[in-house]
């Protein structure tokens, strides 16, 4: 009896040290560490611009007679306001009466020289007389040239009495109301191009001997990052600021004009260095460490120190190597030397 009672303390002893010895071994992630180029890098505040953004104005004076509202959206060629073309449109009538005009005593002109020139070789009288019908015939085309040219810079004007969008757009702003005069030059509206973006940084002029046309940077705003190439380079400073511009791409998205964004440009010279997922780093102590795991699946904590990174991997120093594997899910639950179980191996990516 006593025999039987100590085989079953013994028989639940081992079962609870099995099961606790397999609960301790914890579920992971892991990634490899790998050797990639990577530079030193600044970090620059940016902001998200349109590439076209119009002030627009009126061309001519005049009374408005429309404007389109704060937040219409336009298309290129659509008018955006309007002004009075009522004395315009008079002017033109009196350019095609004096047309009409000068065409009729072109009418005359042409016959009566048509009846001087039967008469010409009869006496010196009729010829002087051609000569003289001609010149005012000449005269009169000239003139007509002039009223016709009067009339087409009427309908110019006419049409310019029309304000149209120089590319498709939204109307951000209102600077004037119907039945205020304007005069040419006057900003009546501002449209903006949404869906044509890019960033707009400014950084040291250094930043132009480590950077290309072309280059692909980091973008992070409060909700998204990307990698895109930086379209331009300005290297031109003034003197006080010492500071450049950087417009990078941007494609369409979920960005909004005005929206803060910082800009993570290479500011040194490409160097090999050991990379290893952000996710990877545990902070502990003030210190930072990676868990990596060995042959037979025990984890071991390994201090290590971050350099620059770039996208989802950072570079660090420590005693890790290429190909070691480190844990990226659970470290945080981990204990030096605990025994884990490896679920998924993630790839590093930049």
């Amino acid at each position: 009896m006593k025999n039987s009672f100590l085989s079953l303390i013994l028989s639940g002893f081992l079962t609870t040290s099995l099961a606790y010895g397999q609960s301790n071994i914890a579920a992971v992630e892991i990634s490899v560490v790998e050797q990639f180029a990577t530079q030193s890098v600044l970090l620059v505040s940016g902001t998200v611009i349109s590439r076209e953004d119009a002030a627009i104005a009126s061309e001519l004076s005049g009374r408005i007679t429309w404007v389109a509202e704060v937040g219409d959206e336009v298309e290129l060629g659509d008018v955006l306001a309007t002004t009075d073309d009522h004395l315009l449109r008079l002017r033109l009538q009196s350019n095609k009466a004096q047309m009409s005009l000068f065409q009729a005593n072109l009418d005359w002109n042409d016959r009566q020289i048509r009846r001087l020139k039967k008469l010409a070789n009869q006496n010196n009288t009729a010829a002087s007389e051609l000569d003289e019908v001609e010149s005012r015939r000449a005269m009169l085309q000239e003139e007509l040239r002039m009223a016709s040219i009067a009339r087409d810079r009427t309908n110019y004007d006419i049409e310019r009495s029309k304000v149209h969008a120089p590319f498709s757009g939204i109307i951000v702003s209102r600077e004037t109301n119907n039945g205020e005069y304007t005069v040419p030059g006057r900003q009546l509206l501002r449209l903006v191009n949404t869906d044509l973006l890019e960033i707009s940084a400014m950084a040291p002029l250094r930043i132009a001997r480590h950077s290309e046309h072309g280059q692909d940077v980091l973008v992070t705003s409060e909700e998204q990052q990307i990698v895109t190439p930086i379209r331009k380079l300005v290297p031109v400073a003034d003197s006080a600021s010492h500071m450049m511009e950087v417009r990078v791409s941007l494609t369409q998205g979920q960005w909004f004009i005005g929206e803060a964004v910082t800009v993570e440009l290479s500011d040194g010279i490409s160097a090999k260095a050991l990379n290893v997922p952000r996710d990877a780093l545990v902070l502990r102590n003030n210190a930072v460490y990676v868990f990596a795991v060995d042959e037979n699946n025990v984890a071991r904590k390994t201090l290590v120190t971050i350099g620059t990174g770039r996208g989802n991997v950072i570079s660090v120093t420590g005693d890790i190597v290429v190909g070691d594997r480190v844990v990226v899910r659970g470290a945080e639950r981990l204990a030096d030397g605990q025994t884990v179980r490896i679920i998924k191996r993630n790839v590093a990516s930049r």
